[in-house]
């Protein structure tokens, strides 16, 4: 790969960070705007957006890539392949809205549940843009489509901080709009470039080889358990700060301190869907021709990563973030540091499985990605609910959660190992 490709990549975790960025000097700003009830409901509603909308349709985009780039890999024609996708991203879409008035009891009014149906809708327009961008390393308008979900976002916070509106209503629509109007644009700007147009071009000519149409086709099965990844995924990092919030409901200082430094600390989880969106279309080729080594190269770099600022993040996560949260969303009482160690370290965790399941994906193996992330949600429930200090065990439920994730994930690998380890074989370096 070049360079221009390489720095391509490497803007698509700068554009994710930016969004959480946006996500949450929006939620500072409202909390200096709004009342103290509905800045707390503005919250849930962002932490809910980003559960459901994130959770659901992040599957298509990622089957999307690693099904297209492995058509594109063996020269098949792609177009069933965005035509499955389009079919299974009406179906979720359906599952996300059903889920969304489902929390209409979280919500102080069915209205508000509403606009988390409408914010599904442009969640599922924004996932299914970048999908065919990851396909084709189109990382440049891949990062764009963050970058201005990110600026529509701030520049909508500042200007209603700036108008003093402090109603419900005026922060959740930059929310919802944010991520479907820079989808959009994203569209109109590759369509002039050509991408799309090229797309269909070759997507509108006859699949020359009928009797294989249905290789590359995405699989439902596949995107359901995907779908459950993603769901229990955004479940483990959003679920300890409500369980917490609700057992210090007679101590709103403490419950808001521990929020505060939960949200900061879960700030890259936002990276983790872009590390993955740059890694399958390479491992999901290599797996394609069975090159196991080739696999395992595309892994090394961000696993080697994580090393490096392993130390430096727990540091901070010690120093540095109880000031920020003080200083950012002026809370008083913040957690101890066992408990924000915990929760730095459970994002370190959870990083490394992020990178270890592409190949798991690569080779098909959802429901065993599934099924880890669904375990560790439950552990997160169990230990949760341990009697004492609500914050520590918060923490520490979080932490297990991702313990349980990577083994689930380094089983999954192994298996993938032993199943194909009689059928791979190594390629000549070119």
């Amino acid at each position: 790969m070049s360079d221009a490709p390489l720095r391509a990549a490497a803007g698509v975790p700068v554009s994710q960070v930016l969004v959480a960025v946006a996500g949450y000097l929006l939620l500072a700003l409202a909390a200096r705007t709004m009342p103290a009830a509905d800045f707390a409901v503005i919250s849930a509603f962002y932490l809910l957006l980003n559960t459901i909308g994130r959770g659901v349709f992040a599957s298509v985009e990622l089957e999307t890539s690693r099904v297209l780039a492995a058509a594109d890999a063996t020269g098949r024609n792609g177009r069933p392949v965005l035509a499955t996708a389009m079919r299974h991203a009406a179906v979720l879409l359906v599952v996300a809205i059903a889920l969304s008035l489902a929390a209409t009891p979280l919500l102080p009014g069915f209205d508000v549940a509403v606009a988390l149906a409408v914010g599904s809708c442009t969640m599922a327009v924004s996932y299914c843009v970048r999908g065919p961008l990851a396909a084709r390393r189109r990382f440049r308008a891949y990062s764009l489509t963050f970058l201005l979900e990110a600026a529509f976002t701030l520049l909508g916070a500042v200007a209603l901080t700036l108008a003093g509106v402090n109603t419900m209503v005026g922060w959740a629509a930059v929310l919802v709009l944010s991520p479907g109007v820079a989808a959009v644009l994203v569209v109109f700007r590759t369509s002039r470039v050509g991408l799309f147009a090229r797309m269909r071009t070759l997507w509108s000519s006859r699949d020359r080889d009928a009797a294989h149409g249905n290789e590359h086709q995405i699989v439902m099965t596949a995107v359901i358990w995907t779908s459950l990844f993603y769901l229990s995924s955004q479940g483990v990092w959003n679920l300890a700060p409500v369980s917490v919030t609700s057992a210090l409901a007679m101590v709103p200082s403490e419950a808001a301190g521990f929020v505060a430094v939960a949200v900061i600390l879960r700030a890259p989880v936002f990276v983790f869907p872009a590390i993955q969106a740059v890694l399958l279309p390479s491992v999901s080729a290599a797996a394609q021709h069975n090159d196991r080594d080739g696999t395992r190269r595309a892994l090394r770099p961000p696993l080697f990563l994580l090393g490096a600022v392993s130390i430096p993040w727990l540091l901070a996560a010690t120093l540095v973030v109880p000031w920020m949260a003080r200083t950012v969303f002026a809370v008083r009482d913040v957690p101890p540091w066992p408990a924000t160690t915990a929760l730095a370290a459970s994002t370190l965790i959870g990083a490394a499985a992020f990178v270890l399941q592409t190949r798991v994906l690569a080779f098909r193996r959802h429901r065993d990605v599934g099924l880890a992330w669904l375990s560790g949600l439950c552990v997160l429930g169990l230990v949760s609910a341990v009697p004492g200090d609500p914050r520590l065990w918060g923490a520490l439920a979080q932490l297990a959660a991702a313990v349980v994730v990577l083994m689930g994930v380094l089983i999954a690998d192994s298996r993938v190992g032993q199943e194909h380890g009689r059928t791979w074989r190594p390629h000549a370096r070119r």
